[in-house]
């Protein structure tokens, strides 16, 4: 992940994203070899097909069996001979979810939101007809808070990374429930979204313990740290809209995205600091793939076709022509442009009377000037702040 030892979780994720994009990659193979190899083989059935990470002891857990499932899942490769054992993967993810339906690192570890969205993702793919996946989404909408978001765990106040990714999760399984029973969530994430940044201020880090009980009894305590970059998870998710993609946001979490990739192809670190991680990669190539394969139309929207242009109207425009609609972005545009540039109009605006009034011996000359200090120091204030939003 950041560090140059491969683990099972960063391998899963970069032949996610290879697959994601559809481009081939040289070492697949190789590293379906690694991930059979790192596979979990124990008489324990709560042990027994899962992953564990780097830094979890030898105790497989939900942080990398939940991404290595998905990942093998998405590039169905069940059936590959040399490949992880996928229904032992299945196996692992159903025998550790807790009664409550929810997942934590592992089975009697709290219920975590982000956890029980990588279970719930991860046995879609390796079998969506099972009834965990039924009780893991009672779990998951019984989690969310009265504003209808979702946190880090149940009663936690809700934050853009969690509420979009569980978003994104809700609607992946059940693209049909884009009604009453997301609109709340999709409300609050428009909300509260701030699209200048990259990470997300309420949940840049998500840090928790995990405890299990060794062979001999002894509990074994380690710290779980995952980077979150809230912005991209939050793209994927307003895609989804069941109302349509908000254009203005999205338009601008995606112009942050983009100016925002450093030369070396990642982005920057949600640490501060200058080392680089696959996590500061992954979440930005699915969101862009999102953008490239995400229809933008709903089902009850009209989609008006001509040889050279297709126009999608929303449902609940309807009863607008198309006419009336685009002279109102076009009144909205201008609004947005003059609400950005106001103070280089009063600048010109007040240079103009002055000049005039001078001409006309209504001012001196000392007077002009001394009636540009205020437009000037709007201007000046106005360009400062504009520079820093940019």
């Amino acid at each position: 992940m950041d560090a140059p030892v491969p683990g099972p979780t960063a391998t899963a994720v970069g032949l996610e994203m290879f697959h994601r994009v559809g481009e081939p990659f040289d070492h697949f193979d190789d590293c379906l070899g690694f991930l059979r190899e790192r596979q979990v083989r124990s008489a324990d059935p709560r042990v027994n097909g899962g992953w564990s990470t780097n830094t979890s002891l030898g105790h497989p857990v939900m942080e990398a069996t939940g991404w290595v499932a998905y990942a093998i899942g998405t590039a169905r490769t069940g059936l590959i001979a040399d490949g992880p054992d996928a229904r032992a993967a299945y196996a692992w993810l159903v025998n550790n979810q807790n009664t409550d339906g929810g997942w934590g690192s592992l089975a009697g570890c709290p219920s975590r939101v982000w956890l029980t969205c990588l279970g719930l993702r991860a046995l879609y793919q390796l079998n969506p007809y099972a009834a965990a996946i039924t009780t893991g989404l009672e779990w998951l909408m019984a989690a969310r808070s009265e504003s209808g978001g979702w946190g880090e765990t149940p009663g936690r106040s809700p934050t853009v990374t969690h509420t979009s990714f569980a978003l994104v999760t809700i609607l992946e399984l059940r693209p049909q429930w884009n009604d009453t029973r997301t609109l709340p969530a999709f409300e609050w994430l428009t909300a509260h979204l701030d699209t200048t940044r990259l990470d997300d201020r309420d949940a840049r880090v998500e840090s928790y313990n995990t405890s299990v009980l060794d062979e001999s009894s002894t509990p074994v305590v380690w710290q779980t740290i995952m980077p979150h970059y809230g912005l991209a998870f939050a793209a994927s998710a307003l895609l989804r809209h069941p109302r349509g993609a908000p254009a203005e946001l999205i338009t601008g979490a995606f112009e942050t995205i983009t100016s925002g990739q450093l030369p070396s192809g990642a982005w920057p670190n949600v640490h501060g600091g200058s080392g680089e991680s696959i996590w500061s990669v992954a979440p930005f190539v699915s969101a862009l793939c999102d953008l490239r394969r995400v229809s933008p139309a709903m089902p009850s929207d009209h989609i008006l076709w001509s040889p050279s242009l297709v126009v999608i109207q929303r449902a609940d425009a309807g009863d607008q022509s198309l006419t009336a609609i685009i002279r109102a972005q076009r009144r909205s545009r201008f609004a947005r442009a003059f609400g950005r540039h106001w103070s280089v109009a009063l600048l010109s605006l007040s240079a103009l009377l002055g000049i005039l009034l001078v001409g006309l011996d209504r001012f001196s000359w000392q007077d002009f000037t001394l009636g540009l200090v205020l437009p000037l120091g709007l201007f000046v204030t106005e360009h400062y702040r504009n520079r820093r939003t940019t």
